[in-house]
């Protein structure tokens, strides 16, 4: 009876032509595949095709049904946080994951000594790490004696290893935060425009409906971040993006504030400047400006020749009242008035907008003037090569092309109504900074745009006073901070205010130990005292000889800096400085005076 029996293995199923073409159609190689499976092992495919297609669609449904049924489980009950790289929020998180202890037990990471800018050069000296540079003590206390030479040898091999960054690479993370399991994907967008680059995303997230954990987590990690930073200025530039032609606001980079006493300039004016921001700033100025339907802005000019302090006095009031600088620069080439209108739209309140050398862009000149006008055209250009004139027939083709239409930029019409329009922005002081008062359009300085007029001015006596004083001034630091000095055999001489070898040593004292002589008459705050009646003596004497109203603070503090621990040889060489200086400002005056009578001989 077994005979009778068909085994389907060994009996061959056959179908029809065109069955057997959308077999092969649809399963490419099915007719050599099922014929070498017969041959062989004796099997036919087609008897079990049915199966197979069961078990396709079986398949098929389940996957189906497994990405229906995740991502409803991931909707209602999964709390998801999105992070975009043009975002604050995406450095905040990064510095927080690079220092929590899971980035050093994880096996996938992106490692990298700047990660995607986000941590800038400055980071490498954070609060976390000391800087060996202003370490200038010995481990007990007593002053260092290092040679420059092992010095600057230990400083330079360690420069050489710039410090290493983990983030975490693309894909799916998982770390416990506050007792709670949390996800991280990292996910890269595909994109075909190459100018797109790092363009990604992060997302955070949590079992449950309850995303508190998340916001709570993002908060410590702003935190963190702030943190780092404590009372420095940050400084924020707008810039191109990398995704495309769009400006945004970016950190460049923060710095240690500037006292606002070593600025130069005028007590009256200075102090005029800080109490009319302050009272901008005060609680409920906003009211009063909006209740008498006044603009809540604020603008300022600081006037005056190159190196006078105007860009640092506009640091140190940013340092002073912990107010972040936005710098801007309209002179770019790829600066138009959509980009600069989003730039002034993203502006944070209370904060400071600086325009830096506001005259050099021609748009601040004359309204309606394109940032890059076009030059007029020469002689040459007004009569282009012909054919039989002795040119090339590459240079008649040249000259006939037509010229490409120049991007138009901003306008001064754009500026001003970005400035004080209906749509500009409000709570932000503006701050422009300018050589040339002269060259700018009258309505660019009304009142309204600009509030207040700082004129800064050359040294005149008392300045150059307070610059020599602020350069050898004796504070508490000078015990823990000498100066060096290479000597005349070649050694290296470590020194301080007070020692042997120093020219404001009053007493000779050398290897004496200080903290035993605090509480002496003749001690170290003794010495102190008499170093800085010596100095207000050395400093009168220095502004005598030094004329006033004709050097800026900037060139009289690069003069003393080359005699930073040597201040009675910067008395005794400034007459012959002075004397070089006045030539070669002569000789440069000359020459741009001959400079400019030959422009006006060849326009004419």
């Amino acid at each position: 009876m077994s005979n009778n029996q068909s085994d389907p293995s060994s009996t061959r199923v056959s179908f029809s032509p065109s069955d057997t073409a959308m077999l092969e159609a649809l399963v490419p190689g099915y007719t050599f595949i099922s014929r070498f499976v017969f041959s062989y092992l004796h099997i036919d495919l087609a008897a079990y095709l049915q199966y197979f297609v069961a078990l396709a669609l079986f398949g098929a449904s389940m996957r189906y049904l497994f990405e229906h049924v995740s991502d409803n489980f991931s909707k209602y009950f999964i709390s998801t946080a999105e992070m975009r790289l043009d975002d604050e929020i995406f450095n905040y998180f990064m510095y927080w994951w690079s220092r929590q202890p899971q980035v050093k037990r994880t096996h996938r990471f992106l490692a990298g000594v700047r990660t995607n800018g986000y941590w800038s050069d400055e980071d490498d000296s954070d609060h976390e790490r000391s800087d060996s540079e202003d370490e200038w003590e010995d481990a007990d206390g007593s002053m260092s004696t290092e040679s420059f030479d092992a010095y600057w040898t230990r400083v330079i091999n360690r420069d050489k290893y710039k410090r290493l960054r983990f983030t975490p690479s693309q894909g799916r993370h998982y770390f416990w935060y506050q007792g709670r399991l949390l996800m991280l994907d990292r996910q890269y967008e595909k994109t075909t425009a190459r100018w797109v680059l790092n363009n990604e995303k992060l997302y955070l997230s949590c079992w449950g409906r309850d995303p508190s954990i998340l916001h709570q987590l993002l908060s410590d990690a702003q935190h963190k971040f702030v943190e780092r930073d404590g009372s420095r200025t940050i400084i924020y530039r707008g810039q191109r993006c990398s995704s495309g032609t769009t400006f945004s606001w970016s950190r460049c980079m923060s710095r240690p504030p500037r006292p606002l006493d070593t600025v130069i300039l005028d007590d009256a004016q200075k102090h005029s400047f800080l109490a009319d921001i302050e009272t901008y700033l005060e609680k409920g100025t906003a009211k009063w400006y909006a209740a008498h339907g006044i603009p809540y802005r604020r603008g300022y000019l600081l006037s005056g020749p190159p190196g006078t302090g105007k860009s640092s006095l506009c640091f140190a009031v940013a340092g002073k009242l912990g107010l972040k600088i936005y710098l801007l620069n309209l002179s770019s080439r790829a600066l138009d008035e959509d980009n600069l209108y989003s730039l002034f739209s993203e502006l944070p309140r209370r904060c400071i907008l600086l325009v830096e050398d506001v005259d050099t862009s021609d748009i601040t000149h004359t309204r309606g003037t394109s940032i890059f006008p076009k030059s007029a055209r020469t002689n040459a250009d007004a009569f282009p090569p012909q054919a039989g004139n002795g040119s090339s027939p590459a240079e008649v083709d040249k000259a006939n092309v037509p010229e490409k239409p120049e991007r138009e930029g901003i306008t001064l019409s754009s500026l001003l109504n970005v400035l004080d329009g209906v749509a500009a922005s409000e709570g932000r002081i503006l701050v422009m900074t300018t050589n040339h008062p002269e060259k700018l359009d009258d309505a660019l300085l009304r009142a309204g745009r600009v509030d207040m007029h700082i004129e800064f001015r050359r040294a005149v006596s008392e300045d150059i006073e307070k610059l020599y004083r602020s350069i050898y001034s004796v504070s508490k630091d000078d015990r823990t901070h000498p100066s060096s000095r290479r000597g005349e055999n070649g050694s290296t001489t470590t020194m301080q205010n007070g020692s042997a070898d120093h020219p404001n040593n009053p007493k000779g004292v050398e290897g004496e130990d200080e903290e035993n002589t605090d509480n002496k008459p003749n001690g170290l705050r003794g010495r102190q005292n008499e170093l800085r009646s010596r100095i207000a003596t050395l400093a009168k004497e220095f502004a005598s000889l030094v004329p006033s109203g004709e050097f800026s603070p900037a060139e009289i503090q690069g003069y003393l800096l080359k005699h930073k621990t040597h201040p009675e040889r910067a008395i005794k060489e400034v007459a012959e400085w002075v004397k070089e200086e006045k030539e070669k400002k002569g000789a440069q005056k000359a020459a741009d005076n001959k400079a400019k009578e030959d422009a006006d001989s060849k326009h004419t």
